[in-house]
Parts: C-alpha cells; structure tokens; sequence
C-alpha cells in the first residue's frame, strides 16, 4: 500500500522527463565509440583538407583551418605532409624556397606552401599518424569490443618509449627524426592509446547501459501499476 502511495505522487511529466533522461543515457552509453570515431574523424580530416581547399583556390576557409590547427601544432613544414609534387621536403629545401625567412621558425610555420610546390596539411606528420591511427584504431575496435582486453599500463609506457625518444632527441636537437620514424612512432602510439583506452571505456560505459535499462524497465513498471491502481480507485 505504501509502495503504491508512492508511485501515485509521481506526477505524468515526471516520468516522461526521467524516461528521456534514461534514454538519452543508454543510448549514449551505447553509441559511445561511434560519437568518439566521428569526432576524431572531424578533428583530423580538415587538416587534410586544408590543402586540397588552397589547390581549388578556397584560400579563406584554408587559411582559417591553419589558422585553428596552429595552437595545437608547430606545423613547420619540414615535418609536415605536402599535398603536391612531393610528399615532404627537408629543411633545406624549404630554405631553397622561402630563402633566409627559413632561418626563423615563425617564418617557417607561416609558409603554407604555393602552387610551386604544394600545400602543407594542417597539422605535422606525427600528428596525422596519431589521429589517422587512432581513427583506423577506433574502427577496428568495434568488431573486437566484446572481446579485447585492455592493454596495461606498463605495456602502455612500453609502446610508448619510440615516440619519447624520437620527439626528445629531435626536441635536444640530437638529431632530426625521419618522416617514416615520426610516422611510425605515432601511429604505434595511437594504437597503443585506443588499446589502453577503449576497452576500458567500453567496460564502464556497459555497466552505465545495464543502469540505465534497468532504470528504464522500472520507469515503465512504474507506470503500468500505477495506471492500474488509478484504474481500479475509480
């Protein structure tokens, strides 16, 4: 009788709002990875992009994707994609083409490239290796979800020592890593990071998805007894 009392103080609209909460939830819950692949797909394809838009003479969105990618990149040309005659070109072919601005690192970041000799991606090679990887990872680990266990984090560190060492001794100036070293190194951390992270995730977010169709069955028990009990008092 109590239990009963109880429900009947729940009013239409109440349930209805914790119904959409639970259902807005468990789908989240349950479409996570393709939410987490979509957004890296939208990070990383406009960087891409940003060249194949200078070559079609779209200079203003271009120039404001370069724009956008420069707080979260060096973007200097030398350790970046070229979309053009050549894939990539050393530091001393840059300073063939822009001259004695090569010797200024501003001056380098600023140089997008010309019809001469390409545009340069958005953002470096290591970082496209990172985000392509991660993507291509994110993909793949939708047919294995149920099954792949998480990597650890001793192993996550392991994978991790390539890209340490290419991006420090490059950072010392100990030597200049190669576009095939900081290709390398950062796709072997990108799948290192979705390895370590998304089974993870995928673990929490299945419980969550449990919560919130458990959540959703008892809205609905809820609701049928008490349209019985309003039912059977009239």
């Amino acid at each position: 009788m109590h239990f009963r009392a109880g429900i009947k103080k729940m009013k239409p609209w109440e349930r209805k709002v914790i119904r959409v909460i639970n259902l807005f939830i468990y789908h989240l819950a349950k479409h996570w990875l393709l939410l987490v692949n979509l957004a890296v797909a939208l990070y990383v394809f406009p960087a891409i992009g940003a060249p194949l838009l200078m070559w079609n003479h779209y200079e203003r969105p271009a120039r404001a994707i370069y724009f956008f990618y420069s707080f979260a990149c060096h973007q200097l040309p030398e350790r970046s994609f070229f979309i053009g005659p050549h894939l990539t070109y050393s530091l001393d072919e840059i300073r063939n083409f822009i001259g004695e601005q090569a010797d200024s690192v501003i001056q380098r970041r600023r140089f997008i490239g010309n019809e001469e000799v390409g545009y340069k991606m958005a953002m470096c090679q290591r970082d496209i290796a990172i985000y392509l990887t991660i993507l291509m990872a994110g993909i793949a680990f939708t047919f294995v979800r149920k099954r792949l266990e998480p990597l650890s984090f001793r192993s996550f560190l392991v994978l991790c020592i390539p890209i340490a060492v290419d991006g420090i001794t490059q950072l010392m100036g100990l030597r200049e890593s190669t576009p095939p070293g900081r290709v390398f190194s950062g796709a072997l951390f990108g799948i290192a990071l979705v390895w370590l992270t998304y089974p993870r995730l995928e673990m929490a977010f299945e419980e969550i998805r449990k919560a919130a169709a458990t959540n959703l069955g008892r809205t609905l028990i809820r609701q049928d007894e008490n349209d019985t009990f309003s039912t059977t008092s009239r």
